[in-house]
């Protein structure tokens, strides 16, 4: 796999984070991660995608600033 960054810089994966435990809010998601090595910036946030927000049955309204994650009848908006 071969992976192109927002900078345009190409790499190569070190490896796959398998089942590893998310904590959001009161609830707690199983993701996979794509490891990288790159040198890190503290203002670039981690980026989560659709399959981790497929997973945690996100709602997004852009307009009113504000997620919401589903986990059977309990919900968490995030600001």
């Amino acid at each position: 796999m071969i992976l192109e960054l927002a900078n345009r810089a190409i790499c190569t994966p070190d490896g796959i984070a398998r089942d590893v435990f998310v904590p959001v809010g009161k609830f707690t998601f199983l993701a996979d991660f794509v490891v990288v090595d790159y040198e890190s910036d503290p203002r670039v946030p981690l980026i989560l995608g659709r399959p981790f927000f497929r997973t945690a049955r996100a709602l997004i309204d852009v307009h009113g600033e504000e997620m919401i994650l589903r986990d059977g009848d309990e919900r968490l908006t995030l600001n």
